[in-house]
């Protein structure tokens, strides 16, 4: 059960970057983060409260406070890396935060079977041939593409710790404490907005459907996914939900028509293969 809880939250992180993706330069980073937190923080009360989840302890507000900063801190950095590099490589590259949660889980001496084992490996695998391709890719304005590549990697290292923080904090109740993670990133995200007179530039009726959209999309996904590492190996469903390249990469190629390398398709093969094999 825990591992289609994840999958399914893969997919939902997924159409949440592929979402926030499409404003890149357009909207300032500050004011997606602002809306799309608000709609997520609104989203956990509302469920919390209707199923009855919904408590709050010391412990978990501390957690819920310092994993939304880190939460934040990734977004920026993964939304400052969409302006600079190609989505879908960006978001392979983000996905490698799954890395972080993979060896907290060995260090708690989860084990795992020679099958999911198998699987895991491959869908790491794949998910490193991602952003192969991008150490070559010309980006306009820039030398090459390491820049957005490097950026994407520190926003995967502050979503890797965030999920072991988060994780901890959800074990009393995922939706008190995701939704004490939002406080902090409507926050400094509405203050930055404040200090660079950014406060709604460009966003209008369209877009502001879009990213609230998201919003209810990723708090979804982390309601999903935070129930699943409570029920199971946090190891294998932080791997397991950084599938969401997959679902951000083909929407790429749908909707935008951005066009898929070799190795990126190749990629997708092997985490398909490996997703197989976890969930065998």
């Amino acid at each position: 059960m825990y591992i289609l809880l994840a999958v399914i939250s893969a997919l939902l992180f997924g159409v949440w970057q592929f979402a926030i993706a499409q404003y890149r330069g357009r909207i300032p980073r500050e004011m997606v983060i602002f809306t799309c937190s608000g709609a997520a923080g609104l989203t956990y009360l509302i469920l919390g409260i209707a199923s009855g989840d919904f408590s709050l302890t010391l412990a978990d507000v501390g957690e819920g406070l310092l994993g939304g900063l880190l939460n934040l801190a990734g977004t920026l950095a993964i939304l400052k890396a969409y302006e600079m590099g190609k989505i879908g490589v960006v978001t392979g590259v983000g996905a490698t935060y799954a890395l972080i949660p993979l060896a907290y889980s060995f260090l708690l001496g989860e084990t795992l079977g020679p099958l999911a084992g198998v699987g895991l490996a491959l869908i790491l695998v794949g998910l490193t041939i991602f952003y192969i391709p991008a150490v070559r890719q010309r980006i306009p304005g820039e030398a090459s593409s390491l820049g957005a590549i490097l950026i994407a990697l520190l926003a995967a290292a502050f979503w890797g710790l965030a999920v072991i923080v988060l994780d901890l904090g959800t074990q009393v109740s995922v939706t008190g404490t995701m939704f004490i993670s939002m406080i902090p990133q409507v926050a400094v995200a509405l203050i930055l907005a404040v200090a660079v007179k950014k406060v709604w530039g460009g966003m209008d009726r369209r877009s502001t459907g879009v990213i609230v959209g998201a919003g209810l999309a990723v708090a979804l996904g982390q309601i999903m996914f935070y129930t699943a590492a409570n029920m199971g190996n946090i190891g294998v469903v932080s791997v397991l939900g950084s599938l969401s390249p997959l679902v951000t990469t083909v929407l790429a190629l749908v909707l935008l028509r951005e066009k898929m390398q070799r190795l990126e398709t190749l990629a997708l093969v092997v985490v398909v293969a490996g997703t197989a094999l976890v969930v065998a």
